[in-house]
């Protein structure tokens, strides 16, 4: 009997002696550290890469560096291109349009009867953005304050105005956007650059879906046109820059997914002469009118009926091809799956300034990269598929993750997970830890899970929660939201590098970007052997 106790007594302190078995999450979570995210971050950021804009061979090479990483950690290619064969792309084709030679403007004033036209000569009294057609067109002229229809904060600007066939005089921005101590400021703004940005978008959908043809924007008190002289300076310099054009960040033109027409507005901008030319007679001052509106809101003041502008602006159209890169982890119910992404494209690159876009979006891209090789690591099989996906064309408008919303590898969808700048903070963070978490609110185990985790594995997150229905914004996640499709993104901050050549890996705030990416596994781990 001793002689047994004994054995067992040996037992007992041999198991406590034996390491635990490790979890297979926890295999998959050991794998996410700095070097594991530098080391692709540098890479997928660096100057060979030219930018990764779309169509270009940077971008080409990007997406085939991303597939030979799905392909080297076991992810099964995600497109079906028949015939019993299988690819890490989808490819896409695209509408470049830039604008054509032939652009014209005049100011039609109807004097007692008669019609008198003013014809303005381009890059000196104004200049053109075409939208997506060649157009020619004639239309009364409005003014519509900012161009804004809120129902949520009960403003207004279209109240009695047709804007039907118009064009439309409309003040940039929103209601104290430049006045940060005034009453609509504090009502309009949740992050000043997101909601600067946000609301022009909102603006110019709202002047489409009401018919408007054109659009004249003013800022300061004027378009801020200004035609360069020909002949004067005969350098560019500045701190950054020596060079004997000008500088200029503006992409020369736009890009649509092939087969498709998307409406779109025609951007008319006026020399200070041809706007005197065109408001004179109105009792309309912008500045005083941007004043007076941020404290309070007003109705806009009406501009002289009389007032017309006749435009043509032809554009010139050629099709490039770029590419979605999807890889797969295939479920034990291999139809539903979670969808996990980030757009890898970037801006390329201006008079030989590379935009490298280290933050925007190489991140979010090595981010799914890592999370994917986690996931493999773990060595189980998912209840659902888990589809990564590279997008193209963000920086187009969203364009590669609107074409696989079209055509998905599987069609039952259960929740998106998205990337989008995630290694840079508030430099005004002192914690250096803040985030951004949007999801959507018919879904609240994404709050809990990310709790959870942030408390269990001692996740030095501050995350911001943002829940909607449909959570709306300026990333590929709108796809997903648009559709009804659960979704979770956690997101850094924006930095004065933002769409700048100035974004470089070296400014990544690795231990944020790394805390970033674990808690996105761990919450995708959840979600992948969650029943559904």
């Amino acid at each position: 009997m001793k002689r047994l106790s004994l054995f067992f007594l040996c037992l007992s302190i041999l198991h406590l002696l034996l390491p635990a078995q490790e979890q297979p999450k926890d295999k998959g979570l050991k794998t996410i550290t700095e070097n594991a995210l530098q080391g692709p971050l540098e890479f997928l950021s660096s100057d060979w890469m030219t930018g990764r804009e779309t169509g270009t061979q940077g971008e080409y090479m990007a997406s085939d560096y991303i597939a030979s990483m799905f392909k080297i950690m076991g992810l099964k290619p995600g497109v079906n291109t028949g015939f019993f064969t299988r690819s890490y792309f989808q490819n896409i084709s695209f509408i470049q349009i830039r604008p054509g030679t032939r652009q014209e403007c005049a100011i039609i004033r109807m004097d007692q009867g008669s019609r008198q036209q003013f014809n303005l000569h381009y890059s000196t009294d104004y200049n053109i953005i075409p939208g997506s057609q060649s157009i020619e067109n004639e239309g009364q002229v409005v003014f519509v304050g900012y161009g804004i229809q809120d129902k949520k904060l009960r403003h207004n600007d279209f109240k009695n105005i047709d804007i039907k066939d118009k064009i439309l005089v409309r003040l940039f921005g929103y209601p104290g956007w430049r006045s940060p101590g005034s009453k609509n400021y504090k009502r309009f703004t949740v992050d000043e650059l997101s909601t600067l940005r946000l609301i022009q978008k909102e603006k110019d959908r709202i002047a489409l879906a009401g018919g408007a043809v054109a659009i004249i924007e003013i800022r300061k008190g004027s378009t801020q046109f200004s035609a360069i002289p020909e002949n004067l300076p005969f350098r560019y310099n500045s701190d950054t820059y020596e060079g004997d054009v000008p500088f200029s960040t503006e992409i020369p033109y736009r890009t649509l997914l092939q087969g498709t027409f998307a409406p779109s507005l025609t951007r008319i901008t006026l020399s200070k002469s041809s706007l005197d030319l065109l408001m004179s007679g109105s009792e309309i001052d912008f500045n005083d009118y941007e004043s007076r509106a941020a404290e309070k809101n007003i109705t806009p003041e009406e501009m002289p009926t009389d007032r017309y502008l006749k435009f043509v602006s032809a554009v010139e159209t050629r099709t490039i091809r770029g590419r979605n890169v999807i890889g797969m982890i295939e479920g034990k119910n291999p139809n539903s799956c979670m969808v996990i992404g980030a757009h890898y494209d970037h801006e390329g690159k201006t008079n030989g300034f590379i935009y490298n876009g280290s933050d925007d979006n190489a991140s979010g891209t090595v981010g799914i990269l890592t999370i994917a090789r986690a996931m493999m690591e773990t060595g189980e099989k998912p209840d659902i598929s888990l589809v990564f996906c590279a997008w193209t064309a963000e920086e187009k408008g969203l364009l590669g993750s609107k074409y696989y919303g079209e055509h998905p590898v599987i069609d039952d969808i259960k929740c998106y997970m998205n990337y989008d700048m995630i290694s840079r903070t508030d430099p005004e963070d002192s914690t250096g830890m803040q985030c951004d978490y949007t999801y959507s609110s018919g879904l609240p185990c994404l709050k809990d899970l990310t709790e959870k985790h942030l408390k269990d594995y001692g996740i030095r997150l501050n995350p911001a929660y943002h829940a909607a229905t449909r959570p709306e914004g300026g990333s590929d996640f709108v796809t997903f939201s648009k559709k009804g499709i659960p979704i979770f993104l956690i997101h850094g901050k924006f930095t004065p590098d933002y769409h700048q050549f100035t974004d470089h890996a070296e400014k990544a705030v690795m231990p944020y970007m790394t805390e970033i990416v674990k808690l996105g596994y761990l919450n995708i781990y959840e979600l992948a052997h969650r029943n559904w």
